[in-house]
């Protein structure tokens, strides 16, 4: 057991206002844990598995989170920052309903990764690399993906009322099949929604 595993367990399953720097080992598991306003930095938790966790305003600062399993697990008005988490299937978590913020991400890796068919609504993903992710059926109402790479990403069936794309790069949305009304982009980046109109964008 790693001393992460330990130092959590020794607390009886229920975590408040600890700072943890301690990580887990691929495959290692945590179930069933509660974590409120504790601050993990710099952990490497790759390839761990956080079943049935609750983590509730804590902050995530330049944590290894890449291949990460979440099933089950919940987090409330979170945060992440400066975060690498590759290939990682955030469908499998479940963001609070009554967060304002059901993800919030900044300056985070988050390529290769999966947000799809989830509700996550007003969520700030703020400059980071979602090159490959999967945001089909996903409901970004009202999201904040200022200044991200999304190069490659995948928009289907998504619902992107009013979310806010300006400084967004790489992506292409088209409007017949998925959700527009309301969304912010600059100039420069809507040649993507005109490339996938068929239009060609000349300068």
């Amino acid at each position: 057991m790693s001393s992460l595993a330990e130092r959590l367990a020794d607390a009886g399953g229920y975590v408040v206002d600890l700072d943890l720097t301690e990580g887990l080992t691929p495959g290692e598991v945590l179930e069933g844990l509660e974590l409120e306003a504790c601050r993990l930095d710099g952990c490497v938790l790759e390839g761990a598995v956080l079943r049935d966790c609750t983590f509730t305003d804590c902050t995530f600062t330049g944590c290894n989170l890449s291949r990460v399993d979440l099933s089950g697990s919940r987090f409330s008005d979170c945060r992440f920052v400066d975060c690498k988490a590759l290939a990682v299937q955030w469908a499998r978590a479940a963001p609070a309903p009554l967060s304002t913020r059901p993800w919030d991400l900044e300056r985070c890796r988050l390529d290769l990764g999966s947000f799809r068919d989830t509700e996550v609504a007003g969520s700030r993903f703020t400059g980071c690399s979602m090159r490959e992710v999967d945001l089909a059926g996903a409901d970004l109402r009202k999201a904040d993906l200022t200044g991200c790479d999304l190069g490659a990403a995948t928009f289907a069936g998504t619902d992107l009322r009013e979310a806010d794309l300006r400084g967004a790069a790489g992506y292409v949305v088209d409007p017949s099949e998925n959700r527009v009304r309301g969304m912010r982009v600059d100039a420069l980046a809507a040649g993507g929604i005109l490339r996938a109109l068929g239009i060609v964008v000349e300068d």
